[in-house]
């Protein structure tokens, strides 16, 4: 066996054996991986308190043929509001799938995962509209992750941005009136709503809380990049029920 040394954020956890943890992590040297950590849910275990979802730390691990084992994890941050707020649990929760679903085995991604944590960090201490940092984190997730979207021009025939009134979550971006019918599943993206995109897709996340958006917009963009991010995943993400639930009783309680 070898040794591994990196540091990671947990993506998921799942019970295993008798008194066994495997998690999902996430590193910023070898990816993403599954690890095996050995009685993390014993009272007593030193893994206990740090084997957490959304946990970060700097990790020792055996390398294994198929499943590696975590030998020491020393925690940075446990990110501890996003598991006291259910709001936040819920859009972290869509985080953390969202990257396990698209990202594979070992692929080193250095910005993906620095993407990773400031997403949680904002989650946990930064803006009040979490709304807005996710749709923040679904425009920098795809482009990192090699599905950047057309935001400057028509993407099917190349007429400029003041001619393309449609995203096309197909197509992967910007369409004219023209190339409308290209996409069926197009929507509706005015010059507001673009602008507020590449916002989302440039700005760092502590200064979102300045951004001043409209409803009409906000709207225009989540209904485009919830389309967009389907698109690419190919199959329902749990954790958007959960969001869906709490908007539910959100506005049950109003």
């Amino acid at each position: 066996m070898s040794l591994l040394k990196c540091e990671g954020v947990v993506l998921r956890v799942r019970d295993f054996g008798e008194a066994d943890r495997i998690l999902t992590i996430l590193s910023d040297t070898d990816g993403k991986f599954d690890a095996v950590a050995r009685g993390a849910r014993r009272p007593r275990s030193r893994l206990v308190g740090v084997t957490q979802q959304f946990s970060r730390g700097n990790m020792l691990l055996f390398r294994g043929r198929s499943l590696d084992t975590l030998n020491t994890f020393e925690l940075i941050s446990s990110y501890p509001s996003l598991s006291l707020d259910v709001a936040k649990m819920a859009y972290a929760s869509y985080v953390a799938e969202l990257v396990d679903r698209m990202t594979g085995e070992r692929q080193r991604n250095e910005l993906l995962y620095a993407l990773v944590v400031s997403t949680f960090e904002a989650l946990d201490t930064g803006p009040a509209d979490l709304e807005m940092v996710l749709r923040a984190f679904e425009i920098k997730f795809m482009s990192v992750s090699g599905f950047r979207p057309e935001l400057s021009r028509c993407v099917s025939c190349g007429a400029s941005e003041d001619e393309a009134s449609w995203f096309g979550p197909e197509a992967g971006g910007l369409l004219c009136d023209r190339c409308r019918s290209v996409d069926a599943g197009g929507t509706r993206f005015s010059a507001a709503t673009r602008e507020l995109a590449k916002r989302l897709l440039l700005w760092d996340y502590n200064k979102l809380a300045v951004l001043k958006a409209s409803r009409d917009s906000t709207v225009e963009l989540e209904t485009a990049f919830r389309a967009y991010v389907d698109q690419r995943v190919g199959r329902k993400l749990h954790s958007l029920d959960f969001i869906s639930d709490l908007k539910s009783m959100e506005r049950g309680g109003r």
